[in-house]
């Protein structure tokens, strides 16, 4: 049995389809086919049957899985037993919460640059539903965000930090109080997209208290968002620490809010049994090192 076909059905799942499996593997779909059926005639079992237009796993294929994962970590692990665990180099691609990443990651980032110039880091900021979709795919490697929630059985996090939600708008800008029961709040709410967990949790307050805003104007970039509150345009929440400099520069104001109390983790995080590289364990301490010194954050 040749272990590039393991890898190749469990892309084939992770992807669903054999066409994004052949995206991500770097070969042409019919190769996705012939190592399927290749692995189907070693197992003496079918691993898939269709269902419509669907391609699904049949209850032996299930158990393959499942078993096809111990596999390929244990094979990661003896391949990697002749190698320099303290070499830095290959490719490390990091998944971040925007926030986190334009606002809370400058030293780490800096600092990992000049530890492992050999590592071509990939960072991209992501949705928290992004994050968690994209490490059970294998799409990267290390998420760092404020939630799990795509089969949080499925990673290994912990928490490094926590931090507090705050309702901001511009210094001079007229807001009435948002603990004041039954309102229809005029100033736009300023936001991004809609499982943004700080988002929800204001909303909540407010559907709570039986208020609402009359108009809720969308942008995925906290930096546009901060420019508009600015402007005096409306309102937004966010992570403290993405708008300390403006409330301490008079920029911004805090609005008081049912959140006032309310804390929320900030998580980081990998698919469960797969091994850390050293450029993901060395940028994982890096990024733990910088939230846990950051003043607007309060330790795990």
């Amino acid at each position: 049995m040749d272990t590039k076909h393991l890898r190749t059905f469990q892309a084939v799942v992770d992807c669903g389809s054999y066409a994004k499996a052949a995206e991500r593997l770097g070969y042409t779909q019919p190769t996705i086919t012939v190592h399927i059926q290749q692995l189907e005639r070693d197992l003496g079992i079918p691993l898939f049957e269709r269902i419509g237009r669907r391609q699904v796993l049949t209850q032996k294929g299930t158990e393959v899985l499942a078993q096809t994962a111990d596999i390929l970590s244990s094979v990661e692990r003896l391949e990697s037993m002749g190698a320099d665990e303290a070499a830095l180099s290959g490719t490390l691609r990091v998944d971040l919460a925007e926030t986190l990443l334009c606002h809370a990651m400058d030293e780490a980032v800096v600092e990992f640059r000049r530890r492992a110039p050999g590592v071509a880091l990939r960072l991209r900021d992501r949705t928290c539903l992004q994050v968690s979709e994209n490490l059970r795919s294998g799409a990267c490697d290390l998420g760092l965000t404020y939630a799990f929630n795509w089969q949080p059985e499925a990673f290994t996090f912990w928490k490094v930090a926590e931090t507090r939600a705050i309702v901001v708008a511009a210094l001079d800008a007229p807001m009435p109080d948002l603990d004041e029961p039954r309102q229809e709040i005029r100033a736009p709410f300023i936001t991004d997209e809609p499982d943004n967990v700080f988002r929800i949790a204001l909303e909540s307050c407010l559907r709570a208290n039986g208020s609402h805003p009359l108009e809720t104007i969308e942008l995925w970039s906290s930096q546009a968002i901060k420019h508009l509150v600015a402007l005096g345009q409306g309102f937004s929440v966010f992570p403290c620490f993405a708008v300390a400099a403006e409330l301490a520069s008079g920029t911004f104001r805090e609005i008081p809010s049912g959140l006032d109390e309310t804390t929320f983790p900030i998580l980081l995080g990998h698919r469960k049994k797969q091994r850390l590289s050293p450029a993901a364990q060395l940028f994982a301490e890096l990024a733990e090192k910088a939230l846990r010194a950051n003043p607007s954050l309060q330790p795990s």
